[in-house]
């Protein structure tokens, strides 16, 4: 997912850093802490949008998330993916922050931007504005790529019963700069086991080229979890 972006990314990487770190000040001046999640994961391989991001190989992943009770968040990401070979990024480093209100006890809504950074590999950074649905089992993703990078939506559906969740969803990443025989659309079926604050997960994904049949790709993941909330 090598993209080119315009020449002013790394001013416009300096302000966002200091927007986040304005906001995420404002938000802890004004409001009640609520709660701090940790999570650590295990994977057997990193699957972004329906692509392989370390070509079948287990990766490490670390996430904390910060909630207040007015509804505002923040957080941030560290995983050992994409290294296909040694021209890739050997890690993804990632920030969100954003609002999220639950109207009701079956529709939750939640808007953030989000930022994806390659330490290593800078000209594969990407920002995306995200605004999310959720009515009872189902879910709707809506992700505005920045500075012509494409757009992408997921529609999700999951059932929960006894310990597990049954998970199903598709998405489309639209094409980059027009070329329609970029990207493509992926599916995944899947199942979570949730144990206290440890889950097990195992899924299968496909994704489908918009260009040559040669990219199409499929495969199962499976990762476990860990979450600790305080």
């Amino acid at each position: 997912k090598k993209l080119k972006l315009k020449p002013l990314f790394f001013e416009r990487l300096f302000f966002m850093k200091k927007l986040y770190l304005i906001i995420c000040i404002f938000f802890l001046s004004h409001s009640i802490y609520m709660e701090t999640e940790i999570e650590f994961s295990l994977n057997s391989d990193s699957i972004w949008r329906g692509l392989t991001q370390n070509n079948g190989e287990p990766t490490l992943g670390a996430e904390i998330n910060f909630s207040l009770d007015n509804g505002f968040f923040s957080g941030a990401w560290i995983e050992s993916c994409c290294s296909e070979n040694n021209t890739y990024p050997s890690r993804e480093i990632g920030y969100v922050f954003g609002y999220q209100k639950d109207i009701n006890k079956n529709l939750y809504i939640s808007f953030n931007y989000a930022g994806t950074n390659y330490p290593n590999s800078k000209n594969d950074n990407y920002d995306e504005l995200e605004l999310y649905f959720s009515f009872y089992d189902f879910g709707i993703s809506y992700y505005k790529g920045l500075d012509n990078f494409p757009d992408y939506y997921e529609i999700s559906y999951s059932y929960h019963f006894l310990n597990n969740s049954f998970n199903l969803s598709y998405g489309d990443f639209e094409s980059y700069k027009n070329d329609k025989s970029s990207n493509g659309s992926n599916y995944s079926i899947g199942i979570d086991n949730l144990q206290k604050d440890l889950t097990l997960s195992f899924f299968y994904y496909y994704f489908n080229a918009n260009g040559l049949r040669d990219l199409d790709d499929d495969g199962v993941v499976f990762s476990i979890s860990k979450k600790t909330s305080f």
